[in-house]
């Protein structure tokens, strides 16, 4: 009897074991380069470019428009355009080369070309704007133009140092991977705050073994993930396996490195859905019962013998 259970429990493990595999929609429009980092000097004056193109799948001309917007993110690092503070004065001294409306067609694309005219009390610190195109369907007006999704395809994003006093500092705020995952895939976490008047880049490294190998079954390492804390900006990031199994018990590693400090956290992981738990605390507690029943009649078999 308590073969057979053991045997059905490691038939349904083996079983439900799948690989999750990530899929992608076609966004349309793109950018490219999607950044550009630069140090600027106050009272001078910089060029730049970057190309829009009209690359998907799609036998339609694009009519766009293009527009010179604050870059802002939450600590989730969603993306705002709507803020304008200290470290946005930047957006006012941009200024589009050609008209800022336009036509893509299909397969096509386009230089845009922008000038930065820094002037001469620019503060230190870090200036952040966004060149950003917006869909303007044929045959309606600017007002009833339809933004394309937001994201870093449809934004050129200029993360500028001006040059004079600037500061870099940041702390780890916590980090935390979980022990017990019931749904979803391996997940680490990361709160970093930037402290300085620069922004300052984070690294993300996600290492998963085997338990009982040292060998890696997924890794970053030689890649790692990386994001751009704007300044005075919390960020909580979360790195991900995407291909985590229904079930399994893993050692996971996640190291942070962010302003010259490394923080290293290495966690025994298990992965199981939840209601899979359920039966495998049924088959024990079933098990256990019918150990200690059967030492209970052995016992009673004994003392009337």
């Amino acid at each position: 009897m308590k073969k057979k259970i053991i045997a059905i429990t490691t038939s349904i493990f083996i079983s439900l074991i799948s690989i999750v595999s990530p899929t992608f929609a076609d966004t349309g429009i793109t950018l490219s380069p999607l950044n550009q980092t630069m140090v600027l000097v106050p009272g001078k004056t910089y060029t730049g470019s970057f190309k829009i193109s009209n690359q998907a799948k799609n036998t339609e001309d694009i009519h766009y428009k293009i527009s010179v917007e604050p870059f802002y993110v939450d600590e989730n690092y969603d993306i705002y355009y709507t803020n304008n503070g200290d470290y946005n004065q930047i957006v006012d001294w941009i200024t589009l080369e050609d008209n800022n409306t336009g036509v893509l067609i299909p397969n096509s694309n386009k230089e845009i070309k922008y000038t930065i005219n820094v002037p001469e009390n620019a503060p230190s610190g870090g200036q952040y704007a966004a060149i950003k195109a917006i869909h303007v369907p044929e045959n309606n007006n600017e007002e009833n133009g339809t933004n394309i999704k937001v994201s870093f395809g449809t934004a050129y994003i200029i993360y500028a140092e001006i040059a004079g006093t600037t500061e870099r500092s940041g702390e780890t705020i916590g980090t935390n991977v979980p022990s017990f995952i019931f749904d979803g895939n391996i997940t680490a976490e990361s709160t970093l705050k930037n402290t300085g008047n620069v922004h300052s880049k984070a690294t993300y490294k996600l290492q998963v073994f085997p338990l009982f190998s040292s060998e890696e079954i997924y890794t970053n390492e030689e890649n790692p993930e990386t994001k751009l804390i704007l300044p005075d900006r919390t960020l909580t990031y979360k790195s991900t396996w995407d291909q985590t199994p229904m079930v399994g018990i893993f050692n996971v590693k996640y190291t942070v490195e962010f302003e010259g400090v490394t923080t290293e956290v290495t966690k025994l992981v298990i992965k199981c859905p939840l209601w899979l738990f359920f039966i495998i605390v049924f088959v024990i507690i079933a098990i256990i019962t019918w150990l200690i029943v059967k030492a209970r009649n052995r016992k009673k078999s004994t003392q009337t013998a």
